[in-house]
Protein backbone atom coordinates (compact mmCIF):
# COMPACT_ATOMS: atom_id res chain seq x y z
CA UNK A 1 0.00 0.00 0.00
CA UNK A 2 2.84 2.40 0.86
CA UNK A 3 4.48 1.79 -2.53
CA UNK A 4 1.21 2.54 -4.31
CA UNK A 5 0.74 5.73 -2.30
CA UNK A 6 4.28 6.86 -3.08
CA UNK A 7 3.70 6.13 -6.77
CA UNK A 8 0.51 8.21 -6.85
CA UNK A 9 2.29 11.09 -5.15
CA UNK A 10 5.11 10.91 -7.71
CA UNK A 11 2.62 10.86 -10.59
CA UNK A 12 0.84 13.90 -9.17
CA UNK A 13 4.17 15.70 -8.82
CA UNK A 14 5.19 14.84 -12.40
CA UNK A 15 1.85 16.05 -13.76
CA UNK A 16 1.78 19.23 -11.71
CA UNK A 17 4.87 20.85 -13.24
CA UNK A 18 3.91 20.74 -16.95
CA UNK A 19 0.28 21.55 -16.13
CA UNK A 20 1.33 24.59 -14.10
CA UNK A 21 3.61 25.71 -16.97
CA UNK A 22 0.80 25.29 -19.49
CA UNK A 23 -1.59 27.26 -17.31
CA UNK A 24 0.84 30.13 -16.72
CA UNK A 25 1.80 30.35 -20.40
CA UNK A 26 -1.83 30.36 -21.52
CA UNK A 27 -2.62 33.11 -19.03
CA UNK A 28 0.16 35.23 -20.53
CA UNK A 29 -1.16 34.63 -24.03
CA UNK A 30 -4.69 35.55 -23.05
CA UNK A 31 -3.54 38.79 -21.46
CA UNK A 32 -0.84 40.01 -23.82
CA UNK A 33 -0.82 38.01 -27.06
CA UNK A 34 -1.90 40.97 -29.24
CA UNK A 35 0.75 43.36 -27.88
CA UNK A 36 3.54 40.92 -27.10
CA UNK A 37 6.81 41.15 -29.11
CA UNK A 38 7.11 38.39 -31.68
CA UNK A 39 10.18 36.77 -30.09
CA UNK A 40 8.51 36.65 -26.69
CA UNK A 41 5.39 35.13 -28.25
CA UNK A 42 7.50 32.48 -29.97
CA UNK A 43 9.23 31.65 -26.67
CA UNK A 44 5.88 31.11 -24.94
CA UNK A 45 4.65 28.88 -27.76
CA UNK A 46 7.83 26.78 -27.45
CA UNK A 47 7.22 26.50 -23.72
CA UNK A 48 3.68 25.32 -24.39
CA UNK A 49 5.00 22.74 -26.81
CA UNK A 50 7.57 21.40 -24.32
CA UNK A 51 4.95 21.04 -21.61
CA UNK A 52 2.46 19.33 -23.92
CA UNK A 53 5.09 16.84 -25.13
CA UNK A 54 6.16 16.12 -21.56
CA UNK A 55 2.56 15.35 -20.62
CA UNK A 56 2.08 13.17 -23.68
CA UNK A 57 5.19 11.11 -22.92
CA UNK A 58 4.24 10.73 -19.25
CA UNK A 59 0.70 9.58 -20.04
CA UNK A 60 1.96 7.11 -22.65
CA UNK A 61 4.40 5.60 -20.14
CA UNK A 62 1.64 5.32 -17.52
CA UNK A 63 -0.67 3.55 -19.95
CA UNK A 64 2.09 1.19 -21.01
CA UNK A 65 2.94 0.41 -17.39
CA UNK A 66 -0.67 -0.65 -16.92
CA UNK A 67 -0.67 -2.88 -19.99
CA UNK A 68 2.63 -4.51 -18.93
CA UNK A 69 1.14 -5.22 -15.50
CA UNK A 70 -2.01 -6.67 -17.10
CA UNK A 71 -0.06 -8.81 -19.57
CA UNK A 72 -1.64 -7.11 -22.60
CA UNK A 73 1.42 -5.21 -23.82
CA UNK A 74 2.04 -5.69 -27.56
CA UNK A 75 4.34 -4.49 -30.32
CA UNK A 76 4.03 -4.67 -34.11
CA UNK A 77 7.44 -5.29 -35.65
CA UNK A 78 8.13 -4.55 -39.33
CA UNK A 79 11.09 -3.27 -41.40
CA UNK A 80 11.81 0.18 -40.01
CA UNK A 81 14.36 2.92 -40.68
CA UNK A 82 16.22 3.59 -37.43
CA UNK A 83 17.03 7.18 -38.42
CA UNK A 84 13.31 7.86 -38.80
CA UNK A 85 12.65 6.55 -35.27
CA UNK A 86 15.40 8.86 -33.97
CA UNK A 87 13.82 11.85 -35.72
CA UNK A 88 10.44 10.98 -34.23
CA UNK A 89 11.98 10.79 -30.76
CA UNK A 90 13.57 14.21 -31.28
CA UNK A 91 10.16 15.83 -31.75
CA UNK A 92 9.68 15.06 -28.05
CA UNK A 93 13.24 15.49 -26.82
CA UNK A 94 14.68 18.43 -28.79
CA UNK A 95 12.82 21.07 -26.73
CA UNK A 96 14.21 19.46 -23.58
CA UNK A 97 17.74 19.53 -24.99
CA UNK A 98 17.31 23.14 -26.08
CA UNK A 99 16.14 24.07 -22.58
CA UNK A 100 19.50 22.93 -21.16
CA UNK A 101 21.60 24.01 -24.16
CA UNK A 102 22.63 20.40 -24.73
CA UNK A 103 23.97 19.03 -28.00
CA UNK A 104 23.01 15.70 -29.53
CA UNK A 105 25.47 13.75 -31.68
CA UNK A 106 23.93 10.98 -33.82
CA UNK A 107 25.89 8.37 -35.79
CA UNK A 108 24.05 5.54 -37.53
CA UNK A 109 26.20 3.16 -39.55
CA UNK A 110 24.86 2.34 -43.00
CA UNK A 111 24.51 -1.36 -42.12
CA UNK A 112 22.50 -0.40 -39.02
CA UNK A 113 19.90 1.72 -40.79
CA UNK A 114 17.11 -0.84 -41.22
CA UNK A 115 15.76 -2.92 -38.33
CA UNK A 116 12.75 -5.14 -37.66
CA UNK A 117 10.88 -3.17 -35.02
CA UNK A 118 7.71 -1.34 -34.12
CA UNK A 119 8.40 2.23 -35.35
CA UNK A 120 6.34 3.99 -32.69
CA UNK A 121 7.59 1.81 -29.85
CA UNK A 122 11.22 2.15 -30.94
CA UNK A 123 10.84 5.93 -30.99
CA UNK A 124 9.35 5.64 -27.50
CA UNK A 125 12.43 3.75 -26.26
CA UNK A 126 14.69 6.42 -27.72
CA UNK A 127 12.54 9.17 -26.21
CA UNK A 128 12.78 7.60 -22.77
CA UNK A 129 16.54 7.07 -22.98
CA UNK A 130 17.25 10.53 -24.37
CA UNK A 131 15.00 12.17 -21.78
CA UNK A 132 16.92 10.42 -19.01
CA UNK A 133 20.25 11.35 -20.60
CA UNK A 134 19.21 15.00 -20.76
CA UNK A 135 17.85 14.99 -17.22
CA UNK A 136 21.07 13.76 -15.67
CA UNK A 137 23.57 15.48 -17.98
CA UNK A 138 24.89 18.97 -17.16
CA UNK A 139 23.94 22.19 -18.89
CA UNK A 140 25.61 22.47 -22.30
CA UNK A 141 26.57 18.79 -22.17
CA UNK A 142 26.84 16.40 -25.10
CA UNK A 143 24.61 13.34 -25.53
CA UNK A 144 25.54 10.67 -28.06
CA UNK A 145 23.41 8.20 -30.02
CA UNK A 146 25.33 5.58 -31.98
CA UNK A 147 24.08 2.56 -33.90
CA UNK A 148 26.24 -0.23 -35.32
CA UNK A 149 25.53 -3.63 -36.84
CA UNK A 150 26.55 -6.67 -34.79
CA UNK A 151 25.81 -9.93 -36.59
CA UNK A 152 22.07 -10.23 -37.07
CA UNK A 153 21.33 -7.31 -34.76
CA UNK A 154 21.75 -3.56 -34.54
CA UNK A 155 23.15 -2.19 -31.29
CA UNK A 156 21.96 1.30 -30.36
CA UNK A 157 23.78 3.17 -27.58
CA UNK A 158 22.71 6.37 -25.81
CA UNK A 159 25.54 7.91 -23.77
CA UNK A 160 25.26 10.82 -21.35
CA UNK A 161 27.65 12.89 -19.23
CA UNK A 162 25.75 12.40 -15.99
CA UNK A 163 27.00 11.37 -12.52
CA UNK A 164 27.10 7.67 -13.38
CA UNK A 165 25.62 4.67 -11.58
CA UNK A 166 27.38 2.44 -9.01
CA UNK A 167 27.90 -1.16 -10.26
CA UNK A 168 25.83 -2.67 -7.45
CA UNK A 169 22.77 -0.65 -8.52
CA UNK A 170 22.85 -1.14 -12.28
CA UNK A 171 20.81 -4.36 -12.36
CA UNK A 172 18.03 -2.64 -10.40
CA UNK A 173 17.66 0.33 -12.73
CA UNK A 174 15.03 -1.50 -14.78
CA UNK A 175 12.82 -2.03 -11.73
CA UNK A 176 9.82 0.23 -11.47
CA UNK A 177 10.37 3.26 -9.24
CA UNK A 178 14.03 2.49 -8.45
CA UNK A 179 16.39 5.47 -8.60
CA UNK A 180 20.13 5.32 -7.95
CA UNK A 181 21.48 7.03 -4.85
CA UNK A 182 23.87 8.94 -7.14
CA UNK A 183 20.99 10.77 -8.85
CA UNK A 184 17.99 10.59 -6.55
CA UNK A 185 18.74 14.03 -5.14
CA UNK A 186 19.39 15.50 -8.59
CA UNK A 187 16.07 14.81 -10.31
CA UNK A 188 12.69 13.39 -9.44
CA UNK A 189 10.41 11.30 -11.59
CA UNK A 190 8.32 8.17 -11.49
CA UNK A 191 11.08 6.09 -13.11
CA UNK A 192 8.99 4.10 -15.56
CA UNK A 193 11.02 4.84 -18.68
CA UNK A 194 13.63 2.10 -18.33
CA UNK A 195 11.08 -0.51 -17.26
CA UNK A 196 8.93 0.20 -20.30
CA UNK A 197 11.93 0.41 -22.61
CA UNK A 198 13.05 -3.06 -21.51
CA UNK A 199 9.56 -4.48 -22.18
CA UNK A 200 9.52 -2.93 -25.68
CA UNK A 201 13.01 -4.11 -26.59
CA UNK A 202 12.48 -7.66 -25.36
CA UNK A 203 9.11 -7.91 -27.11
CA UNK A 204 10.98 -7.15 -30.35
CA UNK A 205 13.60 -9.85 -29.81
CA UNK A 206 16.35 -7.62 -28.45
CA UNK A 207 18.10 -6.98 -25.15
CA UNK A 208 18.90 -3.84 -23.17
CA UNK A 209 21.73 -3.10 -20.75
CA UNK A 210 23.72 -0.41 -18.98
CA UNK A 211 27.40 0.45 -18.68
CA UNK A 212 28.24 3.10 -16.11
CA UNK A 213 30.54 4.18 -13.30
CA UNK A 214 30.31 7.05 -10.80
CA UNK A 215 31.67 10.21 -12.35
CA UNK A 216 32.00 8.68 -15.83
CA UNK A 217 28.51 9.03 -17.28
CA UNK A 218 26.12 6.29 -18.35
CA UNK A 219 25.62 4.35 -21.58
CA UNK A 220 22.36 2.50 -22.16
CA UNK A 221 22.39 0.13 -25.12
CA UNK A 222 19.70 -1.97 -26.73
CA UNK A 223 19.58 -4.34 -29.68
CA UNK A 224 17.07 -4.86 -32.47
CA UNK A 225 17.05 -7.48 -35.25
CA UNK A 226 18.50 -6.31 -38.55
CA UNK A 227 15.92 -6.26 -41.33
CA UNK A 228 18.31 -7.79 -43.90
CA UNK A 229 19.03 -10.79 -41.71
CA UNK A 230 15.34 -11.45 -41.22
CA UNK A 231 14.71 -11.20 -44.93
CA UNK A 232 17.46 -13.76 -45.64
CA UNK A 233 16.03 -16.16 -43.03
CA UNK A 234 12.64 -15.97 -44.71
CA UNK A 235 13.99 -17.17 -48.08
Amino acid sequence: MRLKEDFLLQVAHELRTPIATLSASLDLLLQDALTMPRDQLAAIVRTLGRSALRLENLVENLLDAGSIEAGTFQVRALPTFLSRAIRTALTFVQPVLDGKNQRLVVQVARQAETVVADPRRTAQVLTNLLTNASKYSPEAGVIEVRAVAEGGFVRVTVRDQGPGIPPDEQDRLFERFFRSREVREQAGGIRLGLTISRAIVRAQGGEIGIESAPGAGTSVHFTLPRARERAEEAR
